[in-house]
């Protein structure tokens, strides 16, 4: 018995942060500044590692209700929760006032009048977006984010790569909620199994991605995932995704 052909890929969406843009300096080298200023050790790697578990409780919170939608009092509890989640998975003996000082600390860090300016885009973005247009591959952002972040992707002189930019905010839904992936498949006419997705958060882009009925790939590009943990693809940079979806359309004759 002959296996099928594989279904081509004819449109790969992404996450925009941490996949397309990161802040500089990182988050765990801003946490570290605040961590040193309370007179606290700073463990970057440990920090880095710890990010993860950070996200994932983010992820699994805003599913629930969007952080945005909290009253102010509710955000701030949460951020602190948030606070001592990192410090803890990174060894950090936690207590309350050092949960509380890391976090605001840590927001001192992030909060500016031009915070756009922290984020730049990863240097293998534009060659890939060209690689796949000339491929016939469509592209879309979708991202979790408080506000449309399409003046955003402007700013950063990348918006013109992309077909389409779906917002969480705009749309209504959060990832991993289907209906925010549905919202770039759709209007752009391609099906579900013939889209692919690739972000950095299993819980949010692998796990919604393939219940939308998407393939999906994990970007890793602070080698923080083991593919040995994970039944996606794991991709270190941007020239891997265009090798496996060249590679898996020039299999299906596409």
């Amino acid at each position: 018995m002959t296996s099928a052909a594989p279904q081509p890929i004819e449109l790969v969406t992404f996450d925009l942060y941490d996949t397309l843009i990161e802040i500089v300096p990182s988050r765990w080298e801003r946490l570290g500044y605040a961590l040193d200023k309370l007179g606290q050790p700073v463990h970057l790697h440990a920090l880095r590692a710890a990010d993860v578990v950070a996200e994932d409780f983010y992820t699994e919170q805003n599913t629930i209700k969007p952080i945005r939608d909290l009253d102010l009092d509710t955000q701030d509890a949460f951020r602190v929760e948030y606070m001592r989640r990192w410090l803890g998975a990174a060894g950090y003996q936690v207590t309350d006032e050092l949960a509380v000082a890391a976090r605001h600390g840590y927001r001192a860090e992030l909060d500016s009048p031009n915070w756009f300016t922290n984020y730049r885009v990863f240097p293998d973005v534009i060659e890939t977006m060209q690689r796949l247009e000339a491929a016939g591959v469509k592209r879309a952002i979708i991202s979790n984010a408080d506000s449309d972040v399409t003046d955003f992707v402007v700013h950063l002189e990348m918006a013109e790569a992309f077909d389409l930019i779906v917002t969480s905010a705009v749309v209504g839904w959060e990832k991993p909620d289907v209906r925010t992936f549905q919202a770039a498949f759709i209007p752009l006419e391609v099906a579900p199994e013939r889209s692919l997705h690739i972000g950095d958060q299993p819980r949010s882009d692998v796990v919604g991605a393939l219940e939308a009925g998407m393939r999906a790939a994990l970007i890793d590009r602070y080698a923080r995932h083991s593919q040995a943990n994970h039944d996606v693809p794991v991709m270190v940079d941007f020239n891997a995704l265009v090798e496996y979806v060249l590679k898996n359309n020039e299999a299906a004759g596409r």
